[in-house]
Protein backbone atom coordinates (compact mmCIF):
# COMPACT_ATOMS: atom_id res chain seq x y z
CA UNK A 1 0.00 0.00 0.00
CA UNK A 2 1.69 3.41 -0.94
CA UNK A 3 2.01 5.88 1.88
CA UNK A 4 0.57 9.18 1.65
CA UNK A 5 2.76 12.41 0.69
CA UNK A 6 4.66 13.70 3.60
CA UNK A 7 4.90 10.59 5.80
CA UNK A 8 8.65 8.84 7.23
CA UNK A 9 9.80 5.84 5.10
CA UNK A 10 12.81 5.26 6.87
CA UNK A 11 16.47 6.97 5.41
CA UNK A 12 18.60 5.56 3.42
CA UNK A 13 21.74 7.32 4.89
CA UNK A 14 24.60 5.61 5.59
CA UNK A 15 28.22 5.99 7.29
CA UNK A 16 30.04 6.89 3.78
CA UNK A 17 27.16 9.12 3.00
CA UNK A 18 27.33 10.96 6.21
CA UNK A 19 31.58 11.19 5.61
CA UNK A 20 31.37 13.02 2.35
CA UNK A 21 28.92 15.64 4.17
CA UNK A 22 31.60 15.88 7.13
CA UNK A 23 34.53 16.26 3.90
CA UNK A 24 32.96 19.01 2.01
CA UNK A 25 32.20 20.83 5.48
CA UNK A 26 28.59 21.05 5.67
CA UNK A 27 29.24 19.32 9.22
CA UNK A 28 31.97 20.72 11.26
CA UNK A 29 34.55 19.34 13.34
CA UNK A 30 33.28 19.01 17.13
CA UNK A 31 30.12 17.47 15.76
CA UNK A 32 29.19 13.71 16.09
CA UNK A 33 26.88 12.03 13.67
CA UNK A 34 24.77 8.59 13.80
CA UNK A 35 23.50 6.74 10.73
CA UNK A 36 19.83 5.30 11.44
CA UNK A 37 19.06 2.35 11.31
CA UNK A 38 16.15 0.51 10.53
CA UNK A 39 13.77 2.52 11.89
CA UNK A 40 11.07 4.50 9.55
CA UNK A 41 10.93 7.37 11.49
CA UNK A 42 13.53 9.64 13.50
CA UNK A 43 14.23 8.41 17.08
CA UNK A 44 16.92 10.51 18.08
CA UNK A 45 18.81 9.76 21.19
CA UNK A 46 18.63 12.79 24.41
CA UNK A 47 20.86 15.47 22.80
CA UNK A 48 20.34 14.90 19.36
CA UNK A 49 19.03 16.75 16.26
CA UNK A 50 17.29 15.34 13.06
CA UNK A 51 19.12 17.00 10.02
CA UNK A 52 18.84 15.89 5.94
CA UNK A 53 21.27 15.09 3.65
CA UNK A 54 19.13 16.64 0.83
CA UNK A 55 19.01 19.93 3.16
CA UNK A 56 22.89 20.09 3.19
CA UNK A 57 23.30 19.54 -0.17
CA UNK A 58 21.37 22.78 -0.83
CA UNK A 59 22.09 25.38 1.30
CA UNK A 60 22.19 24.46 4.62
CA UNK A 61 25.24 23.81 6.69
CA UNK A 62 25.97 23.62 10.41
CA UNK A 63 25.97 25.49 12.44
CA UNK A 64 23.11 26.83 10.71
CA UNK A 65 22.80 30.84 10.60
CA UNK A 66 21.46 32.82 12.80
CA UNK A 67 19.02 33.80 10.03
CA UNK A 68 17.88 30.11 9.34
CA UNK A 69 17.68 29.55 13.07
CA UNK A 70 15.38 32.89 13.77
CA UNK A 71 13.00 32.07 10.32
CA UNK A 72 12.33 28.62 12.39
CA UNK A 73 11.74 30.44 15.87
CA UNK A 74 9.50 33.02 13.82
CA UNK A 75 7.18 30.57 11.71
CA UNK A 76 7.12 27.72 14.54
CA UNK A 77 8.89 25.27 12.40
CA UNK A 78 11.37 22.41 12.26
CA UNK A 79 13.84 21.46 9.80
CA UNK A 80 11.81 18.67 8.58
CA UNK A 81 8.88 21.06 7.90
CA UNK A 82 10.41 22.61 4.93
CA UNK A 83 11.21 20.95 1.95
CA UNK A 84 14.37 20.76 0.12
CA UNK A 85 13.50 23.16 -2.28
CA UNK A 86 12.96 25.61 0.46
CA UNK A 87 16.47 25.49 0.75
CA UNK A 88 17.34 26.57 -2.32
CA UNK A 89 15.08 29.92 -2.15
CA UNK A 90 16.59 30.53 1.01
CA UNK A 91 19.97 30.34 -0.28
CA UNK A 92 19.30 32.91 -2.69
CA UNK A 93 17.41 35.16 -0.86
CA UNK A 94 20.29 35.25 1.48
CA UNK A 95 23.11 35.96 -1.34
CA UNK A 96 20.82 38.80 -2.24
CA UNK A 97 20.99 40.63 1.24
CA UNK A 98 24.84 39.33 1.28
CA UNK A 99 26.29 40.12 -2.07
CA UNK A 100 24.16 42.75 -2.69
CA UNK A 101 22.59 44.55 -0.21
CA UNK A 102 25.17 44.56 2.00
CA UNK A 103 22.95 43.12 4.97
CA UNK A 104 22.82 40.15 7.31
CA UNK A 105 19.39 38.61 6.24
CA UNK A 106 16.19 39.05 8.24
CA UNK A 107 13.33 37.79 8.46
CA UNK A 108 11.03 41.02 8.31
CA UNK A 109 12.02 41.62 4.54
CA UNK A 110 12.18 38.25 3.85
CA UNK A 111 8.20 37.75 4.53
CA UNK A 112 7.60 40.81 2.03
CA UNK A 113 8.95 38.93 -0.61
CA UNK A 114 7.63 35.02 -0.05
CA UNK A 115 5.10 33.56 2.40
CA UNK A 116 4.82 29.94 3.05
CA UNK A 117 1.80 28.13 2.11
CA UNK A 118 0.73 24.58 4.00
CA UNK A 119 0.81 21.57 2.49
CA UNK A 120 -1.90 19.04 3.18
CA UNK A 121 -2.94 15.66 2.96
CA UNK A 122 -6.12 14.88 3.55
CA UNK A 123 -6.96 18.03 5.13
CA UNK A 124 -4.29 17.86 7.78
CA UNK A 125 -0.89 19.00 7.44
CA UNK A 126 1.66 16.61 6.35
CA UNK A 127 4.42 15.51 8.68
CA UNK A 128 7.35 16.40 6.21
CA UNK A 129 7.29 19.03 4.10
CA UNK A 130 3.86 21.10 5.10
CA UNK A 131 5.66 24.43 4.75
CA UNK A 132 5.99 25.65 1.16
CA UNK A 133 7.40 29.10 0.34
CA UNK A 134 6.11 30.55 -2.35
CA UNK A 135 7.01 34.25 -3.75
CA UNK A 136 4.38 36.96 -3.33
CA UNK A 137 2.85 38.66 -6.41
CA UNK A 138 3.99 41.63 -7.31
CA UNK A 139 7.42 41.44 -6.15
CA UNK A 140 10.66 42.11 -8.16
CA UNK A 141 12.51 38.93 -6.56
CA UNK A 142 13.94 36.90 -9.33
CA UNK A 143 11.71 33.64 -10.00
CA UNK A 144 14.23 30.21 -8.74
CA UNK A 145 14.17 28.21 -11.39
CA UNK A 146 13.59 25.16 -8.77
CA UNK A 147 12.64 21.52 -9.98
CA UNK A 148 9.29 20.61 -9.42
CA UNK A 149 9.86 18.42 -6.62
CA UNK A 150 12.75 16.59 -5.22
CA UNK A 151 11.71 12.73 -4.24
CA UNK A 152 12.05 11.17 -1.17
CA UNK A 153 13.94 13.70 0.37
CA UNK A 154 12.77 12.97 3.95
CA UNK A 155 14.72 9.84 3.20
CA UNK A 156 17.68 11.56 3.75
CA UNK A 157 17.55 11.84 7.76
CA UNK A 158 20.67 11.17 10.26
CA UNK A 159 21.85 12.40 13.70
CA UNK A 160 23.98 15.02 15.18
CA UNK A 161 25.08 16.23 18.61
CA UNK A 162 27.84 18.19 20.10
CA UNK A 163 30.87 16.54 21.03
CA UNK A 164 31.04 19.35 23.76
CA UNK A 165 27.87 20.78 25.75
CA UNK A 166 29.05 24.21 26.08
CA UNK A 167 29.94 24.65 22.37
CA UNK A 168 26.86 24.50 20.17
CA UNK A 169 28.02 23.85 16.89
CA UNK A 170 24.02 22.83 15.75
CA UNK A 171 21.94 25.89 16.52
CA UNK A 172 18.85 23.67 15.46
CA UNK A 173 16.13 23.44 17.60
CA UNK A 174 14.98 20.05 19.66
CA UNK A 175 13.81 17.96 17.49
CA UNK A 176 9.34 17.80 17.45
CA UNK A 177 7.75 15.27 15.42
CA UNK A 178 4.57 16.97 15.33
CA UNK A 179 3.50 18.53 12.44
CA UNK A 180 3.05 22.51 12.69
CA UNK A 181 1.35 24.06 15.25
CA UNK A 182 -1.03 26.94 14.80
CA UNK A 183 0.67 28.54 11.87
CA UNK A 184 2.43 30.56 13.52
CA UNK A 185 2.89 34.09 11.51
CA UNK A 186 2.63 32.10 8.36
CA UNK A 187 0.67 35.18 7.24
CA UNK A 188 3.04 37.87 8.24
CA UNK A 189 3.71 40.36 5.56
CA UNK A 190 6.83 43.41 6.74
CA UNK A 191 4.46 46.23 4.88
CA UNK A 192 5.28 49.47 6.11
CA UNK A 193 3.39 52.99 5.31
CA UNK A 194 6.93 55.07 6.31
CA UNK A 195 8.77 55.31 3.03
CA UNK A 196 11.71 55.52 4.69
CA UNK A 197 11.66 52.24 6.29
CA UNK A 198 13.94 49.37 5.75
CA UNK A 199 11.80 46.87 3.82
CA UNK A 200 10.62 49.88 1.45
CA UNK A 201 14.38 51.27 0.91
CA UNK A 202 15.39 47.38 0.09
CA UNK A 203 12.39 46.51 -2.00
CA UNK A 204 13.27 50.09 -4.22
CA UNK A 205 17.21 48.67 -4.10
CA UNK A 206 16.00 45.37 -5.86
CA UNK A 207 13.63 47.00 -8.32
CA UNK A 208 16.89 49.07 -9.51
CA UNK A 209 18.76 45.65 -9.78
CA UNK A 210 16.38 43.57 -11.58
CA UNK A 211 15.54 46.60 -13.75
CA UNK A 212 17.10 46.21 -17.22
CA UNK A 213 17.08 42.71 -17.00
CA UNK A 214 20.40 42.64 -14.72
CA UNK A 215 20.14 40.81 -11.62
CA UNK A 216 18.49 37.77 -12.59
CA UNK A 217 17.66 34.10 -10.67
CA UNK A 218 21.04 32.55 -12.36
CA UNK A 219 23.06 35.30 -10.64
CA UNK A 220 21.76 34.37 -7.49
CA UNK A 221 22.69 31.07 -7.84
CA UNK A 222 26.06 31.45 -9.17
CA UNK A 223 26.80 33.67 -6.47
CA UNK A 224 26.91 31.19 -3.77
CA UNK A 225 27.84 28.65 -5.77
CA UNK A 226 31.05 30.07 -7.56
CA UNK A 227 32.45 31.54 -4.24
CA UNK A 228 31.98 27.95 -2.73
CA UNK A 229 30.00 29.48 0.61
CA UNK A 230 27.16 27.97 2.57
CA UNK A 231 24.26 30.45 2.33
CA UNK A 232 22.28 28.51 5.63
CA UNK A 233 25.70 28.39 7.59
CA UNK A 234 27.26 30.21 10.01
CA UNK A 235 29.97 32.72 8.68
CA UNK A 236 32.32 35.12 9.89
CA UNK A 237 31.46 38.10 7.46
CA UNK A 238 28.81 38.42 4.49
CA UNK A 239 29.04 37.25 1.12
CA UNK A 240 29.91 40.74 -0.49
CA UNK A 241 32.84 41.01 1.99
CA UNK A 242 34.93 38.05 1.16
CA UNK A 243 38.43 38.40 0.19
CA UNK A 244 38.74 35.89 -2.74
CA UNK A 245 39.86 32.09 -2.65
CA UNK A 246 41.49 31.70 0.76
CA UNK A 247 38.52 33.54 2.50
CA UNK A 248 37.65 31.31 5.66
CA UNK A 249 33.87 30.83 4.39
CA UNK A 250 34.95 29.25 1.63
CA UNK A 251 34.08 25.10 1.77
CA UNK A 252 37.09 25.11 -0.98
CA UNK A 253 40.41 27.46 -2.37
CA UNK A 254 40.24 25.50 -5.67
CA UNK A 255 38.22 28.14 -7.91
CA UNK A 256 35.62 26.43 -9.76
CA UNK A 257 35.76 27.04 -13.74
CA UNK A 258 32.27 28.62 -15.43
CA UNK A 259 31.02 24.91 -16.95
CA UNK A 260 31.58 23.79 -13.19
CA UNK A 261 29.34 26.38 -11.74
CA UNK A 262 26.94 25.79 -14.39
CA UNK A 263 26.53 21.75 -13.90
CA UNK A 264 26.34 22.55 -10.06
CA UNK A 265 23.43 24.83 -10.84
CA UNK A 266 21.65 22.63 -13.31
CA UNK A 267 22.04 19.70 -11.01
CA UNK A 268 19.83 21.24 -8.30
CA UNK A 269 17.20 23.60 -10.84
CA UNK A 270 15.80 23.76 -13.87
CA UNK A 271 17.92 26.86 -14.96
CA UNK A 272 19.73 24.74 -18.00
CA UNK A 273 22.60 27.29 -17.82
CA UNK A 274 25.30 27.11 -20.91
CA UNK A 275 28.65 26.35 -20.02
CA UNK A 276 29.15 30.25 -21.36
CA UNK A 277 27.55 32.00 -18.79
CA UNK A 278 28.17 35.59 -18.00
CA UNK A 279 26.88 37.98 -15.41
CA UNK A 280 24.13 40.21 -15.67
CA UNK A 281 25.18 41.83 -12.70
CA UNK A 282 27.78 40.52 -10.07
CA UNK A 283 28.12 40.39 -6.18
CA UNK A 284 30.06 42.75 -4.42
CA UNK A 285 33.60 41.46 -2.71
CA UNK A 286 35.84 43.14 -0.42
CA UNK A 287 37.90 45.09 -3.22
CA UNK A 288 34.36 46.50 -3.61
CA UNK A 289 32.12 46.51 -0.80
CA UNK A 290 28.28 47.29 -1.03
CA UNK A 291 27.36 50.66 -1.60
CA UNK A 292 26.12 51.88 2.01
CA UNK A 293 22.51 52.82 1.32
CA UNK A 294 20.88 51.23 4.99
CA UNK A 295 21.87 52.32 8.36
CA UNK A 296 22.31 48.79 9.40
CA UNK A 297 24.95 48.81 7.20
CA UNK A 298 27.00 50.71 9.83
CA UNK A 299 25.78 48.77 12.74
CA UNK A 300 26.73 45.46 11.60
CA UNK A 301 30.26 46.18 10.12
CA UNK A 302 31.33 49.62 11.55
CA UNK A 303 33.84 51.95 9.46
CA UNK A 304 34.82 48.66 6.35
CA UNK A 305 38.40 50.71 6.05
CA UNK A 306 39.29 50.55 9.87
CA UNK A 307 37.59 46.69 10.20
CA UNK A 308 39.71 43.86 11.46
CA UNK A 309 39.01 41.22 8.67
CA UNK A 310 39.42 37.43 10.00
CA UNK A 311 43.08 36.47 8.48
CA UNK A 312 42.54 34.26 5.52
CA UNK A 313 43.57 30.44 5.20
CA UNK A 314 47.31 30.42 4.36
CA UNK A 315 47.82 29.05 0.97
CA UNK A 316 50.05 25.40 1.10
CA UNK A 317 52.18 24.41 -1.56
CA UNK A 318 50.16 21.50 -2.18
CA UNK A 319 46.71 21.88 -2.59
CA UNK A 320 45.63 18.20 -2.90
CA UNK A 321 43.27 17.32 -0.70
CA UNK A 322 41.43 20.54 -0.50
CA UNK A 323 39.47 19.97 -3.68
CA UNK A 324 35.66 18.94 -3.82
CA UNK A 325 35.81 17.68 -6.61
CA UNK A 326 32.01 16.53 -8.18
CA UNK A 327 31.12 15.28 -5.40
CA UNK A 328 29.60 18.06 -3.34
CA UNK A 329 26.74 17.55 -5.99
CA UNK A 330 23.43 15.99 -4.31
CA UNK A 331 23.47 12.13 -4.58
CA UNK A 332 21.23 10.80 -8.02
CA UNK A 333 18.74 8.80 -5.61
CA UNK A 334 17.81 13.08 -3.59
CA UNK A 335 16.78 13.85 -7.47
CA UNK A 336 13.34 14.11 -9.44
CA UNK A 337 10.05 13.35 -9.31
CA UNK A 338 7.33 15.46 -10.01
CA UNK A 339 4.33 17.91 -8.42
CA UNK A 340 5.39 17.13 -4.62
CA UNK A 341 6.26 20.04 -4.39
CA UNK A 342 6.47 23.61 -5.73
CA UNK A 343 4.06 23.71 -8.60
CA UNK A 344 4.22 26.98 -10.87
CA UNK A 345 3.34 30.67 -8.32
CA UNK A 346 -0.14 32.02 -9.06
CA UNK A 347 -1.38 34.59 -7.70
CA UNK A 348 -3.87 32.48 -5.74
CA UNK A 349 -2.01 31.30 -3.56
CA UNK A 350 -1.59 33.99 -1.37
CA UNK A 351 -5.54 34.54 -1.84
CA UNK A 352 -5.68 31.50 -0.53
CA UNK A 353 -2.92 32.11 2.46
CA UNK A 354 -5.31 35.34 3.29
CA UNK A 355 -8.64 33.42 3.75
CA UNK A 356 -6.55 30.68 5.97
CA UNK A 357 -5.18 33.63 8.37
CA UNK A 358 -8.59 35.08 8.59
CA UNK A 359 -9.75 31.90 10.30
CA UNK A 360 -8.73 30.78 13.55
CA UNK A 361 -5.36 28.89 13.26
CA UNK A 362 -5.71 24.67 14.45
CA UNK A 363 -3.32 22.79 15.47
CA UNK A 364 -1.35 20.23 13.40
CA UNK A 365 -3.30 16.88 14.34
CA UNK A 366 -6.50 18.95 13.83
CA UNK A 367 -8.45 19.32 10.00
CA UNK A 368 -7.65 22.47 9.08
CA UNK A 369 -9.55 24.60 6.28
CA UNK A 370 -8.07 22.75 3.24
CA UNK A 371 -10.97 20.43 1.07
CA UNK A 372 -9.23 17.86 -1.18
CA UNK A 373 -10.20 17.14 -5.12
CA UNK A 374 -12.38 14.26 -5.23
CA UNK A 375 -12.07 13.54 -8.80
CA UNK A 376 -15.23 11.91 -10.95
CA UNK A 377 -15.18 8.10 -11.60
CA UNK A 378 -13.91 7.65 -15.09
CA UNK A 379 -17.18 5.36 -16.14
CA UNK A 380 -19.95 7.78 -14.70
CA UNK A 381 -21.35 10.36 -16.96
CA UNK A 382 -24.09 13.19 -16.81
CA UNK A 383 -26.43 10.37 -18.77
CA UNK A 384 -25.32 7.20 -16.97
CA UNK A 385 -25.45 5.69 -13.57
CA UNK A 386 -23.47 2.62 -12.19
CA UNK A 387 -24.74 -0.68 -13.22
CA UNK A 388 -27.74 -1.68 -11.27
CA UNK A 389 -28.77 1.81 -9.82
CA UNK A 390 -31.09 3.62 -10.95
CA UNK A 391 -31.09 7.58 -12.02
CA UNK A 392 -32.87 10.70 -10.80
CA UNK A 393 -35.44 10.33 -14.04
CA UNK A 394 -36.44 6.79 -12.90
CA UNK A 395 -35.80 3.23 -14.28
CA UNK A 396 -32.75 1.67 -14.34
CA UNK A 397 -29.90 2.26 -17.26
CA UNK A 398 -30.43 -1.31 -18.19
CA UNK A 399 -34.82 -0.39 -18.61
CA UNK A 400 -34.14 2.52 -20.35
CA UNK A 401 -31.49 1.24 -23.16
CA UNK A 402 -34.40 -1.63 -23.86
CA UNK A 403 -36.98 1.04 -24.37
CA UNK A 404 -34.90 3.10 -26.57
CA UNK A 405 -34.11 -0.15 -28.35
CA UNK A 406 -37.60 -1.16 -29.29
CA UNK A 407 -38.30 2.44 -30.53
CA UNK A 408 -36.11 2.25 -33.16
CA UNK A 409 -37.39 -0.60 -34.19
CA UNK A 410 -40.82 0.85 -34.35
CA UNK A 411 -42.14 2.30 -37.92
CA UNK A 412 -41.04 5.86 -38.10
CA UNK A 413 -44.00 8.49 -37.84
CA UNK A 414 -45.36 10.05 -40.92
CA UNK A 415 -45.53 13.71 -40.81
CA UNK A 416 -49.13 15.51 -41.67
CA UNK A 417 -49.03 16.68 -44.68
CA UNK A 418 -50.68 19.65 -44.12
CA UNK A 419 -47.59 20.38 -40.93
CA UNK A 420 -45.07 19.60 -43.83
CA UNK A 421 -46.54 22.14 -46.40
CA UNK A 422 -46.67 24.71 -43.99
CA UNK A 423 -43.19 24.59 -43.16
CA UNK A 424 -41.92 23.69 -46.50
CA UNK A 425 -44.02 26.85 -47.99
CA UNK A 426 -41.51 29.04 -46.12
CA UNK A 427 -38.53 27.67 -48.22
CA UNK A 428 -39.98 26.00 -51.44
CA UNK A 429 -40.91 28.73 -54.27
CA UNK A 430 -44.64 29.27 -54.65
CA UNK A 431 -46.14 27.06 -57.66
CA UNK A 432 -46.31 30.31 -59.74
CA UNK A 433 -42.84 30.21 -59.50
CA UNK A 434 -42.93 26.94 -61.37
CA UNK A 435 -44.64 28.47 -64.16
CA UNK A 436 -43.39 29.19 -67.73
CA UNK A 437 -41.48 32.19 -66.71
CA UNK A 438 -40.12 30.80 -63.21
CA UNK A 439 -36.83 29.42 -64.79
CA UNK A 440 -36.35 25.87 -67.10
CA UNK A 441 -38.89 22.88 -67.27
CA UNK A 442 -36.13 20.57 -65.95
CA UNK A 443 -35.60 22.98 -62.72
CA UNK A 444 -39.11 23.37 -62.25
CA UNK A 445 -39.45 19.66 -62.22
CA UNK A 446 -36.60 18.97 -59.89
CA UNK A 447 -38.45 21.82 -57.08
CA UNK A 448 -41.16 19.66 -57.60
CA UNK A 449 -39.83 15.88 -56.92
CA UNK A 450 -38.39 17.21 -53.83
CA UNK A 451 -41.25 18.93 -52.77
CA UNK A 452 -43.38 15.50 -53.27
CA UNK A 453 -40.42 13.57 -52.02
CA UNK A 454 -40.41 16.08 -48.42
CA UNK A 455 -44.40 15.04 -48.11
CA UNK A 456 -44.18 11.47 -48.50
CA UNK A 457 -41.35 10.40 -46.78
CA UNK A 458 -41.13 8.85 -43.20
CA UNK A 459 -39.59 10.84 -41.32
CA UNK A 460 -39.62 12.05 -37.21
CA UNK A 461 -41.43 15.08 -36.95
CA UNK A 462 -38.44 16.34 -35.07
CA UNK A 463 -35.82 15.57 -37.71
CA UNK A 464 -37.55 17.13 -40.52
CA UNK A 465 -38.32 20.35 -38.58
CA UNK A 466 -33.95 20.35 -38.34
CA UNK A 467 -33.36 19.20 -41.93
CA UNK A 468 -35.88 21.47 -43.53
CA UNK A 469 -33.16 24.34 -42.00
CA UNK A 470 -30.69 23.29 -44.44
CA UNK A 471 -31.09 24.04 -48.25
CA UNK A 472 -28.40 21.26 -49.23
CA UNK A 473 -31.05 18.96 -48.35
CA UNK A 474 -33.52 19.89 -51.30
CA UNK A 475 -30.55 18.83 -53.55
CA UNK A 476 -29.81 15.73 -51.94
CA UNK A 477 -33.23 14.63 -51.99
CA UNK A 478 -33.67 15.66 -55.60
CA UNK A 479 -30.83 13.64 -56.51
CA UNK A 480 -31.80 10.41 -54.68
CA UNK A 481 -35.43 10.52 -56.45
CA UNK A 482 -33.95 10.48 -59.51
CA UNK A 483 -31.63 7.44 -58.54
CA UNK A 484 -35.05 6.15 -57.54
CA UNK A 485 -36.77 6.88 -60.68
CA UNK A 486 -33.77 4.90 -62.98
CA UNK A 487 -33.35 1.93 -60.56
CA UNK A 488 -37.23 1.14 -60.41
CA UNK A 489 -38.42 1.63 -57.42
CA UNK A 490 -41.29 3.80 -56.19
Amino acid sequence: MAQPSGSWKGSYMREDDIARLVRLRRIPAGVITRAPGAEMEPRPEPGERVVFGAHLDRGLGLPASNFFRRFLDHFGLQPHHLPANAMILLSCYVAFMEGYAGLWPDVEFWSRLFYIKAQTTEGRLRTCGAASIYPRTGTSFPRIPTVDSVKNWQMSFFYVRNESPAFDRLNLPEYNPAPPVGRLNWGHNAKSSDPDAEVNLLWDFLGECVTGGRLSAEDLLCTYISRRVIPLQWRVHKIGHMSGRLDPTRTSKVELSKSQVAHRVNNITKANMPDNWDWGLAPYDREQPPELLFTRQGIEDGDLATKVWTPDHIDPADLAGDQAGDDDLPVVQDQGGQGEHNPPPSPEHEQEQEQEQAEPAQSGTGPIPAVPLRAVPPTSTATSAPKGRKRAGGGSTAASEARAKKQRRLAPKKVPEKAGEAALGKLLPSRRRFSGRGGSQPRNLRHARARRRLLTCRLRPRRLRGRLLQPRLLRRLAAETRVSRRAGRP
